[in-house]
């Protein structure tokens, strides 16, 4: 974490340091939330639509914390003692922190976006590059204009490798993320239809998830996957200095990987003779593995640091996890839900043997704009009746996804609910031994509740 002298963080913020007395009061680390505050903390108080950071600024400073931005116009009560910067803007100051301090370390930082993937990229990076060198990486899904910034000023002095989520709902958000981590290399994963409420089409996010670019350093590495449409589509008209390398599983990219065999518990894949095997589901996670061994080699790792590196990625949360029940299984994937990822997550469910029966439990796709009751409508034809016994649909949206169920599946194993304490009952009543249960929605829909409510169930 950022450890520094409140002279200096003035000096990085062009403020002023309220009492000169304090110049030298260390600053071990940053907080925006009063409820994570450690001792020695410099206090970040964020002004929201919703909430005002500032009205607990004395119960940060009773906790521990030696020091706070404030606002320029902004009367500080006189019960608070500790130190202060004045700022224009505390959000801008913490995103001006963050680029100073990136500046000042010594670092090779790698940046990654995408619209599915990127965080399990990240994480197989990150497990890769740790067994050669100190790395960190972004922590759950701070990802965005607050989260990057807390990203970096949570890097130590002595961390040679950061690898940074960018996230996006809208131009304009990862060229200001780029611009304050200035990354050695930036990445893009694939390009699908997540956040096309404000993007408009899939050329409009590969635009924006492209504005990466704008921060690369010269010197740098921009990597992409060479086997998506939209990009092999969009790059062309992009005149990239920067040296490029693809990735994939077509003829034509830099990097070719080839699939071999996959499992309940493993995707192996080989590049050039070598096999790596990842310990995650899904023939997608090819991809993800083949960017890690790329970043890998890049970063001239061995071939049996980078297999050991791919060995020890655990999955996250609600990200394409087998989880073993009282006589069934949950594919949990209830995190978030795309067309892309959502078809994966189904051509998965397929795959996995050993079942007897097996049920898809499918909840709303939000933020896919105006096209969205279309894109519900093919996802459930995607579904196959030769593979899956029932489906489940839970939400306005997937109503789409359950009327074209029916063009596939009898009524009497196609079931639509408004309410999903009655999905959930159902459910119940569908489960029997040897059944798999695939659960996936956006976050929105809560669906992990539907998980939580079959977790103790005994077949």
């Amino acid at each position: 974490m950022i450890e520094r002298n409140l002279e200096e963080i003035a000096k990085m913020l062009g403020g002023e340091i309220s009492n000169p007395k304090y110049s030298k009061t260390k600053i071990k680390g940053i907080s925006i939330d009063s409820r994570t505050i450690k001792k020695d903390n410099l206090y970040i108080p964020i002004v929201g639509e919703k909430f005002d950071g500032r009205i607990f600024i004395e119960e940060c400073e009773n906790s521990g914390a030696v020091a706070f931005l404030i606002d320029e116009n902004y009367k500080i009560p006189k019960s608070i003692s500790i130190p202060f910067v004045k700022v224009s803007d505390t959000k801008k100051a913490l995103q001006d922190l963050a680029r100073a301090y990136r500046d000042e370390l010594d670092i090779k930082i790698i940046a990654i976006t995408g619209s599915n993937g990127k965080t399990t990229s990240k994480n197989l990076i990150h497990s890769v590059l740790s067994e050669k060198y100190k790395v960190e990486k972004t922590q759950g899904n701070l990802n965005n204009e607050i989260g990057v910034p807390l990203t970096l000023l949570d890097f130590s002095d002595k961390t040679q490798i950061g690898v940074v989520e960018m996230g996006t709902e809208d131009f304009g958000e990862i060229s200001l993320l780029t611009n304050i981590a200035k990354p050695d290399m930036a990445m893009i994963t694939n390009i699908g239809d997540a956040h096309l409420l404000k993007l408009k089409s899939r050329e409009g996010i590969a635009k924006a998830k492209l504005e990466i670019l704008e921060g690369l350093k010269a010197d740098g590495t921009f990597i992409y996957n060479g086997d998506d449409e939209i990009l092999k589509k969009v790059l062309p008209s992009y005149t990239i200095k920067q040296k490029t390398i693809s990735y994939g599983k077509e003829d034509g990219v830099n990097f070719k990987v080839y699939p071999k065999e996959f499992s309940s518990t493993y995707t192996k894949f080989s590049y050039e003779n070598e096999d790596y095997k990842v310990p995650l589901l899904g023939t997608h996670q090819v991809y993800n593995g083949a960017l890690a061994v790329l970043i890998g080699k890049l970063f001239n790792l061995s071939y049996e640091e980078i297999d050991n590196g791919l060995a020890k990625v655990s999955n996250n949360a609600n990200r394409n996890e087998l989880i073993e029940r009282n006589g069934f299984d949950i594919l949990d994937d209830a995190y978030k839900s795309n067309p892309q990822s959502l078809k994966q997550g189904l051509e998965l469910a397929g795959f996995l043997d050993g079942y007897l029966n097996k049920i898809v439990v499918l909840g709303d796709m939000l933020e896919l704009g105006d096209g969205e009751k279309n894109l519900h409508y093919k996802s459930g034809l995607d579904i196959k009746p030769k593979k899956i016994n029932y489906c489940l649909f839970y939400g306005p949206l997937c109503k789409e996804m359950y009327k074209a169920s029916l063009e596939n599946f009898p009524e009497n194993r196609s079931f639509y609910f408004e309410n999903k304490n009655d999905l959930i009952d159902k459910l119940k009543f569908l489960i029997t031994k040897s059944t798999l249960v695939f659960v996936k929605g956006s976050r929105g829909l809560h669906m992990e509740e539907v998980i939580e409510a079959i977790y103790d169930l005994r077949v």
